[in-house]
């Protein structure tokens, strides 16, 4: 964003909501790239009456992360939602659009309409919706953003683009062509919740494979074998029987945490100092799925990929 836009922002002005009155604003967040949705998103869109018109590749910082939530009146008891947008929008790049509604509808029913296409919030999902169909890894993984109104879809993409964004869209026609590119070229990203903090935790038994004991060594093998690493008691279990002599190890604390809401958040950049130590570092998906985690309830499947068939399945102690 532009100082100028920044500064338009932050002092109130107005801005020309005339074209989004019959279109939407849409942000393709960076985990809908990574894992080759957008297709499918689209898809969804394209049977609700919404058709691309306008699209254009952006690296939302975090002074554009401040903008937006300004827009959307978000006050300082929900700063710790900055820690989860920093780790998603570091993924990579989005994909901004402008939509066009090819169905004849006031921009009230657009609006509602956009709303209940795109789901709610993970992982109470509506059932049809974008979020639950094409699937999410939680609140902040969560596909895409779509403005609520005129008003806010001129000032949020003023904030992403720029004073005059509708200068900034390309043209939409040539928008499968670069996610062609992408699809070809770009590894295939499928891990969610279940599969990050499993791989994370199998990764650290590794590590401490001598000291567990016995006892330890054999629960490992059977949670690995029942692909239960994930549950959250999984890890607090493990460490419960590492040898007397290993108690203080420090990969202990972080085979034990939940990496979810129910303890308190860790910052990933220092446990990744742990974990590099001792060869069990994350990458940057797993560092943003297991810090977002943290702050969002994870969607939790029992494969460790997104997929409507194996959602939502309970993943308690025995």
């Amino acid at each position: 964003m532009t100082i100028e836009g920044e500064r338009a922002i932050h002092e109130g002005q107005s801005f020309d909501e005339s074209v989004w009155q019959t279109h939407a604003f849409c942000l393709i967040s960076p985990d809908s790239l990574r894992e080759q949705r957008v297709g499918a998103v689209l898809d969804h869109l394209a049977v609700a009456g919404f058709k691309p018109v306008g699209w254009r590749e952006v690296r939302v910082t975090a002074q554009q992360i401040d903008a937006i939530a300004e827009i959307q009146n978000v006050g300082a008891g929900s700063t710790f939602r900055y820690r989860a947008l920093d780790a998603l929008f570091s993924l990579g790049p989005s994909v901004a659009l402008r939509l066009r509604d090819e169905v004849s509808r006031s921009a009230a029913e657009r609006y509602a309409v956009l709303h209940e296409i795109k789901g709610g919030t993970p992982p109470r999902t509506r059932p049809g919706s974008i979020r639950h169909e094409v699937g999410s890894v939680n609140a902040i993984l969560s596909l895409l953003h779509l403005s609520d109104s005129p008003a806010n879809a001129a000032r949020e993409s003023a904030a992403i683009l720029g004073p005059e964004p509708l200068a900034a869209f390309h043209d939409g026609a040539t928008l499968d062509g670069y996610l062609s590119v992408l699809a070809r070229t770009q590894p295939k990203e499928s891990r969610d919740h279940v599969a990050v903090l499993g791989a994370l935790r199998g990764r650290i038994v590794a590590a401490l494979w001598t000291e567990l004991g016995d006892e330890g060594r054999a629960l490992a093998e059977r949670l690995t074998a029942r692909g239960e690493l994930a549950r959250p008691d999984a890890g607090r279990r493990l460490a419960d029987l590492v040898r007397p002599e290993a108690a203080g190890h420090p990969l202990l604390a972080v085979l034990a945490h939940p990496f979810d809401p129910s303890a308190a958040p860790w910052d990933l950049s220092e446990v990744d100092l742990v974990l590099r130590r001792h060869g069990c570092a994350c990458d940057s998906w797993e560092t943003a799925v297991l810090t977002t985690s943290q702050y969002f309830e994870p969607v939790l499947t029992t494969k460790g990929a997104h997929g409507h068939a194996d959602r939502d399945h309970d993943l308690g102690t025995d």
